[in-house]
């Protein structure tokens, strides 16, 4: 397929240049290698404190502070200190992967198996002709910090809503091992693509 051609140049070009989230690299690798299927765009959860300048202005929005990890209590408030327009939300986002699938079937496949690995908000599309797999978990958090540069709430709201949001990414990113096992028995079934690995030896990819 020319479009998963030009999808694994494009993560293998993104993980030479360090622009791939490296807890979820070995899984991208596992996903791409199976034939008929290949990831777009995938994050591995993140938590972090946002400025945006009205509500669902995400284009123009700003982060303080993005992390792949737990965050810490000092981190925030550190970053809450450069804050200065807009409406400030500290955010806690589980893992995502969006999976292009080459017929209805396997889009199915795909589907399910994302629920059945507790991912309970994977849903597929069809987009231009392509079937679009979102694999998605639950754990989503925002909570409200204050407006324009002005923190509204104290340090014991700030640390509670740290340990809450820090609590489900910890949960969310935990699934991740029981869906690198599912897909490592999907890749069974469907079997392996050597166009993966062609390119994979192009770049220099290490596959396990």
């Amino acid at each position: 397929m020319k479009a998963k051609r030009e999808a694994l140049v494009s993560l293998f070009t993104a993980m030479r240049e360090g622009k791939v989230d490296g807890d979820i690299i070995e899984l991208l690798l596992l996903i791409n290698s199976i034939k008929g299927i290949y990831t777009t765009s995938s994050c591995s959860g993140r938590i972090g404190i946002i400025e945006e300048p009205a509500l669902g202005a995400k284009p123009l929005s700003r982060w303080l502070i993005k992390v792949h990890r737990l965050i810490e209590f000092e981190e925030a408030r550190e970053a809450l200190q450069n804050a200065k327009e807009g409406l400030i939300f500290l955010k806690s986002q589980p893992p995502i992967f969006h999976i292009v699938a080459e017929d209805l079937e396997r889009a199915k496949k795909l589907h399910e198996l994302g629920l059945s690995s507790g991912f309970k908000y994977t849903t597929f599309k069809v987009i231009s002709k392509r079937y679009l797999v979102e694999i998605n978990g639950t754990e989503y958090l925002t909570a409200p910090l204050g407006k324009d540069g002005k923190i509204l709430v104290d340090d014991e709201y700030l640390r509670f809503a740290v340990e809450l949001g820090n609590d489900m990414l910890k949960r969310s990113k935990g699934r991740l091992p029981r869906l690198e096992r599912n897909f490592e028995k999907l890749r069974e079934e469907l079997g392996e693509d050597e166009l993966f690995y062609e390119l994979a030896g192009d770049y220099g990819v290490k596959i396990r």
